[in-house]
């Protein structure tokens, strides 16, 4: 794997209150989603080998490879839940990420325990005219879901459409914006057990976020 070192501008987490949603649930939800400015579409987007192209056919080069292209379909993939409240979180992060990003073709899935499953993402991007597919792991670290299952499962997707190339890029991992998210995480649960806010989109209706004596 050759990382690709990406330059980031800083930003100040705060509460978007006011972030359009859709969730099939009975819990309310204050939203405290992070507010960052809109990725526009020249800008570049590095897609990071994860080692498994055997399946994906000869490589390409060149600039336009290294960018999210309009027959590029984006599979944003978490472990999966059978607590229906997690599964519908990833449905609000695809929203949030194709409404940033502008990408045509962004479908989500699941590795286990629900659907859609990276097979069905996989042909819904196709049928939309995805000619490279770009699984993105919704996870933290580069364990053995990263390493062995979510790449399994992408080469036996990728079965059915043999013309179409496809990548597993990395996890999230170490990253700077990841310690804006944990402070911002920290700072609002504090501010919540101390009665100044109401329940985060991850607390709500759980009754967990309160302060332990």
């Amino acid at each position: 794997m050759h990382p690709v070192s990406i330059s980031f501008q800083p930003f100040t987490a705060t509460p978007a209150n006011n972030f359009p949603l859709s969730r099939s649930t009975n819990v309310r939800y204050s939203r405290d989603f992070l507010k960052l400015p809109t990725i526009r579409r020249n800008t570049g987007h590095f897609a990071m080998s994860s080692g498994q192209n055997s399946a994906s056919g000869p490589e390409t080069t060149g600039e336009q490879d290294c960018i999210v292209g309009e027959n590029d379909g984006v599979i944003i993939v978490d472990h999966g839940s059978r607590r229906q409240e997690s599964n519908l979180m990833l449905n609000d992060f695809v929203t949030m990420f194709r409404s940033r990003t502008g990408y045509r073709i962004v479908e989500r899935a699941h590795m286990e325990l629900a659907e859609p499953t990276i097979k069905e993402a996989f042909g819904k991007c196709v049928e939309q005219g995805a000619s490279r597919i770009i699984v993105s792991p919704y996870f933290l670290s580069p364990g053995r879901h990263w390493k062995q299952d979510i790449p399994s499962l992408a080469a036996e997707a990728s079965k059915e459409h043999s013309n179409v190339a496809y990548i597993v890029t990395a996890p999230l991992g170490l990253h700077e914006l990841m310690v804006d998210i944990m402070n911002d995480r920290i700072n609002y649960c504090l501010k919540h057990v101390a009665g100044d806010a109401g329940e985060c989109t991850v607390c709500a209706g759980t009754g967990k976020c309160h302060l332990y004596t």
